[in-house]
């Protein structure tokens, strides 16, 4: 592995060079870096740059491939030809550990969670408190997701996706790679850190000359219904809890994550996430705690880039503490879970409703540097309630045409049987009664709202069909993807494809 990791390939670049935009007056006042010395492959370099794709490796090989606790796995290569590491973590047995996965930079221009995760792995194989922690559980550390944006300082991987938004169609490579490392490695709890950009078009009438947002750290977890309650609950409830109380102590700010919308009379802030194709959501799916971290950071470079791995750091670490203190109710959590997916026993809710509030959120006033709360309206998708509801069905049975749903179903770990003969079977099926496709391209394709209507009927599907038992640990992604109004599934992303009147491909089969 250490020879690996300390090949200089032929793809190494000229150091990445970033602006800031954040006065310095304003990063004085409210941004001040800690005194913490971090020996992480950028924050080491004396340099106004971030380390080369050859710098991180080396580190990686130097700082961590070394220890016996440590073991240092390339899981793919990017359509650029850079390896990506992932770091696992473990002493000892794997008996009655809980299983940890852990991810920076899965947008490029976001490197505050890296570093903080390489920071703290360091930690764990050096420090005897970290010792402890590999005693009681294993952790899988991928410190950056998407290197050839990292490389390039951008948002999107070299194909022009956005890996956060490619979790259900699985158009970029990348997102294959790392999906089939997360669900191979069968999290109980997961984390992705990102950065978020302050200030923004959206917040230019704030203030006297615009404003920016105030906060060091904010919260996303996932709010979408089709994950069973105690593992959102246990996100916020312990996870985000006591990460917010050690932001406190060290005196960092925080607040739920949010974005803009201005397309109504009045701005609306968006909280929280519902979606299947953002991580908090998809990792929860696969019956783990979930949570997504957003450090500010985006458009700042190296401005305050010590304080934002710090505030990630102390999340990062925190979480683990957690996690440890709350080991039995956290293993009994995921295991009621997994039991109660397995059952096949719950409701899908296929379509959600957010919940609506108004709240004070702090900005600072980019011309003055004042302090502005400024009350606004909150669209909580923390907090949805049903909209669409249908009985959960025993299996899905598709059709022979249906080779790509089955392949992001397979890497999603669900198990497929492939009929060896043919099978008349009593299904639900769906026939499409409105199928409209958005105006503009989003992520290269025009998405899909659609309804449809349910007929019952009794049906031969021929030898070659594909029959996806709901009885699984996995399965709460059959049912997120397969029911056709679904925000983000299969007919919304255009894996399955379709037009008014079809009858889809894509049958619910009856309990007994």
């Amino acid at each position: 592995m250490k020879k690996k990791l300390s090949f200089l390939l032929l793809f190494s670049v000229v150091p990445i060079l970033v602006l800031s935009q954040q006065p310095d007056f304003i990063t004085e006042k409210f941004f001040q870096d800690p005194d913490v010395r971090f020996n992480t492959p950028t924050l080491s370099i004396d340099d106004d740059r971030f380390a080369s794709y050859d710098e991180i490796l080396k580190w990686i090989d130097d700082s961590i491939s070394g220890y016996p606790g440590a073991r240092v796995e390339i899981i793919g290569t990017t359509p650029l030809g850079r390896d990506i590491p992932v770091i696992y973590l473990s002493n000892g047995s794997s008996a009655g550990k809980m299983r940890v996965w852990m991810q920076g930079l899965l947008h490029g221009n976001e490197p505050a969670g890296g570093e903080a995760l390489l920071f703290l792995a360091h930690e764990l194989l050096t420090t005897d408190e970290g010792s402890a922690f590999l005693d009681k559980m294993e952790i899988a550390i991928l410190p950056v997701a998407n290197m050839d944006g990292y490389i390039a300082m951008n948002r999107r991987s070299a194909g022009g996706y956005d890996l956060n938004r490619d979790q259900t169609k699985f158009a970029d490579p990348v997102s294959i790679i790392i999906k089939k490392a997360y669900i191979d490695w069968q999290a109980d709890i997961a984390f992705d850190f990102h950065e978020f950009q302050p200030t923004r078009k959206e917040f230019s009438g704030f203030g006297n000359n615009g404003a920016s947002a105030f906060y060091d750290v904010l919260f996303l977890p996932s709010g979408y219904l089709n994950i069973p309650e105690g593992l959102r609950r246990a996100s916020k409830e312990i996870f985000q809890a006591e990460a917010e109380q050690a932001l406190e102590k060290h005196g960092y700010t925080h607040n739920f994550y949010f974005t803009a919308d201005e397309s109504g009379e009045e701005m609306i802030l968006n909280k929280g996430a519902q979606s299947p194709h953002s991580s908090s959501t998809s990792f929860a799916l696969s019956n783990a705690v979930s949570m997504l971290v957003e450090t500010r950071g985006i458009g700042l470079g190296r401005t305050s880039l010590a304080r934002r791995t710090h505030s990630s750091y102390i999340v990062a670490r925190t979480f683990l503490e957690s996690a440890l203190n709350h080991k039995e109710e956290l293993q009994r959590i995921v295991a009621e879970a997994r039991e109660a997916t397995i059952a096949a026993c719950n409701e899908i809710v296929v379509l959600n409703a957010p919940s609506y509030y108004n709240t004070d959120v702090k900005f600072i006033d980019l011309e003055t540097g004042d302090l502005l709360n400024i009350n606004l309206k909150i669209r909580d998708a923390e907090n949805l309630s049903p909209d669409l509801v249908r009985p959960r069905p025993a299996a899905y049975v598709l059709e022979r045409s249906c080779r790509k749903e089955i392949e992001i179903l397979s890497l999603l770990g669900l198990q497929v049987e492939l009929l060896k003969k043919k099978r008349k079977q009593t299904v639900e099926s769906f026939i499409i009664t409105e199928y409209r496709e958005s105006e503009s391209e989003w992520e290269k394709i025009k998405t899909v709202s659609s309804k449809a209507e349910i007929i019952n009927q009794r049906k031969d599907f021929p030898r070659g069909s594909y029959y996806v038992d709901l009885h699984q640990k996995n399965a709460n992604y059959a049912v997120s993807l397969l029911e056709p109004e679904s925000l983000n599934g299969f007919i919304s992303y255009r894996v399955s494809m379709a037009s008014t009147g079809d009858t889809l491909a894509i049958h619910r089969v009856i309990k007994k």
